[in-house]
């Protein structure tokens, strides 16, 4: 996985959540581990495509369980952009 994509979003994530970045990993559970809630998603949502130029398909977004699900989804927008 690129690096700097991931450090990006963790650190996109961190300040949403306003949890230190350092706490956040690829296999962080957004529901579980970081209390993630529906309206949530959407907001980060909203900041990744800002952020990355880029529109999250929303069936694809409802798969998200991880962090690292959220970079692959973003590295695959990105590609096909």
């Amino acid at each position: 996985m690129n690096d700097d994509l991931e450090h990006q979003i963790i650190k996109l994530l961190s300040g949403y959540l306003r949890v230190d970045r350092r706490t956040i990993n690829p296999d962080s559970r957004l529901v579980e581990d970081l209390c993630v809630d529906s309206v949530g998603v959407v907001e980060i949502v909203m900041s990744i495509n800002d952020e990355f130029g880029i529109d999250l398909p929303d069936a694809d977004v409802t798969e998200w369980r991880t962090v690292g699900d959220i970079c692959c989804l973003v590295r695959k927008c990105i590609i096909s952009k």
